[in-house]
């Protein structure tokens, strides 16, 4: 069903590849649609990570105003909507996220309480500067963004729309446990110049033929240096699961024995990685 078109704005076009002289990079908007209108993205992921859901949950008071970057079908969104009196902007660049999130959540669009959008960041940032309490950026989606040029600027968009006591919660893929054969692959390409040092392609397959994706993988110190060089400091960072996303949401149980295995293990065996930032300057909650 179509979304209500008060609650939708139209989504910037995304380049068809960050390196000239590279390989075509996917749509990562057309890729996503595909993904959302099969099922297959909810079937993969049928609920949020129960470890990140209580670190955002953490960082929002009731009444507060939050940011959802990438906000997909509304795994975060809904439950944090689901608390007292919060408010949301959702963004994401796909026009059936949009819609899809727009049909599920109508009830917070009726009532004012979530707005969704799809344009470009720095415009969002000049319309909402130091707006909101808490900022997500969840399940990778600053690494679907093809060149560190593109990624630091969407995290000083995010720096700008933070209050100066606001928090911005970041997961990442990490470099030492993702995509081992795709990063052999896209080797030659790196040293070519054609691929930035962490870039890979990727297929998910369906039904109707396979979905190609595109990913930045990061190390722990990659975290650290962008996110100092856009703005934030780190407050902590960890694994945000040892087992795979698919597996943590798929399974209550498992769910939660990951959760509390992530509390010993070493941030380097996480299969993505969880930062809590702030903006520099501000005081520690």
């Amino acid at each position: 069903m179509a979304a209500p078109k008060a609650a939708v704005q139209t989504a910037a076009d995304s380049s068809a590849s960050a390196h000239p002289h590279g390989p075509e990079l996917p749509d990562m908007s057309g890729s996503y649609g595909r993904y959302i209108s099969s099922g297959l993205y909810d079937r993969r992921y049928p609920r949020p990570n129960r470890r990140t859901l209580r670190k955002m949950k953490r960082c929002l008071a009731a009444g507060g105003r939050f940011l959802d970057i990438g906000a997909g079908t509304g795994r975060y969104t809904l439950p944090l909507l689901q608390m007292n009196g919060t408010r949301c902007v959702a963004h994401d660049i796909c026009p059936v996220a949009r819609e899809t999130l727009a049909e599920r959540l109508r009830d917070f669009v009726s009532d004012e309480r979530l707005v969704i959008r799809g344009d470009d960041p720095d415009e969002l940032a000049a319309e909402l500067p130091q707006a909101f309490d808490l900022a997500l950026l969840a399940f990778g989606v600053l690494a679907h963004v093809a060149g560190r040029k593109e990624r630091l600027r969407l995290l000083r968009a995010i720096r700008t729309m933070l209050k100066a006591d606001g928090t911005l919660i970041l997961s990442v893929p990490n470099a030492k446990r993702r995509f081992r054969a795709e990063q052999r692959d896209a080797a030659p390409l790196v040293r070519e110049g054609k691929l930035e040092p962490g870039d890979v392609l990727y297929k998910r397959n369906q039904a109707d033929g396979e979905i190609r994706l595109f990913y930045h993988l990061y190390t722990l110190a990659e975290v650290h240096r962008d996110l100092s060089e856009t703005g934030f400091r780190v407050a902590s960072a960890g694994a945000e699961s040892l087992l795979s996303e698919r597996k943590v949401v798929s399974s209550r149980p498992l769910g939660w024995l990951d959760a509390l295995a992530c509390r010993l293990a070493p941030t380097e065996l996480g299969y993505d990685l969880l930062a809590v930032a702030r903006p520099k300057g501000a005081e520690r909650l």
